[in-house]
């Protein structure tokens, strides 16, 4: 009589958004695990990042910190930001520091620039 295949795999699935599933033979998944457990992070203990930029937030405001930050991540200057949008450099500088709002508009033209969803200048 024939043994009937068993398979003997566990699903692994990794992210939210654009999740990626990974079938690990059933041997080696406690493998995995003691590996993923290296870098569990206990989500009470994550930190926003507006925390360590609440001094900043208070000092000027939420979305001109986000403006500046991503600006920086991008390596651009806030004349290369006022470049590509077509208007001229002192208003950035005023974006940044709260003096000037940013409207849903310039969000959405801030988030194609800076690759970052635009939602966080509002």
């Amino acid at each position: 009589m024939k043994a009937r295949h068993i398979r003997r795999e566990i699903r692994i699935q990794i992210g939210d958004k654009r999740p990626r599933l990974f079938l690990v033979p059933k041997l080696q998944a406690d493998n995995v695990v003691r590996i993923l457990e290296n870098f569990e992070v206990d989500e009470q203990s994550s930190v926003s990042w507006q925390a360590p930029v609440q001094d900043l937030i208070d000092s000027y405001t939420e979305p001109g910190v986000a403006l500046r930050g991503a600006r920086e991540k991008e390596g651009l200057s806030q004349t290369a930001v006022a470049q590509k949008l077509g208007i001229p450099q002192p208003n950035v500088s005023e974006m940044e520091s709260g003096r000037r709002p940013i409207g849903k508009k310039m969000a959405k033209r801030l988030s194609k620039i800076l690759k970052i969803n635009y939602k966080v200048f509002l």
